[in-house]
């Protein structure tokens, strides 16, 4: 004598993680604008004073990438990268996206969090 069930269980398993990502996008995109703000008065003008207004939010399309925050001038590298440079703009100068990245993590973090949260 056997015995045989057929057990058939409907979730909202992917809808859930599809909003959840999304959610997680969105929060991302938040965090990157608001650490663009953070850096845009310590950016340097750079040799062609474009340098600050080159900065921009390259959005997510993959949680795993994450956004990204750029500046496209060709000097952008080698300013950030050294800090000992003379920088002729008041407050401004090198590592002019990571220190406001590091100051403020917690921040944008909170960011993150509030958005993945629903709120």
């Amino acid at each position: 004598m056997g015995v045989q069930a057929n057990v058939t269980v409907t979730s909202n398993y992917l809808e859930a993680v599809g909003d959840a990502t999304a959610r997680l996008l969105r929060g991302e995109d938040l965090a990157a604008e608001r650490l663009l703000a953070l850096a845009k008065p310590v950016t340097p003008l750079g040799d062609t004073g474009h340098l600050r207004g080159s900065g921009d939010v390259v959005r997510a399309t993959d949680p795993e990438e994450g956004s990204a925050v750029t500046f496209s001038q060709p000097q952008a590298a080698r300013l950030h990268e050294h800090p000992e440079y003379n920088f002729t703009e008041p407050g401004t100068g090198g590592k002019y996206l990571e220190r406001p990245a590091l100051d403020n993590k917690a921040e944008l973090g909170a960011i993150i969090g509030k958005e993945v949260s629903g709120g």
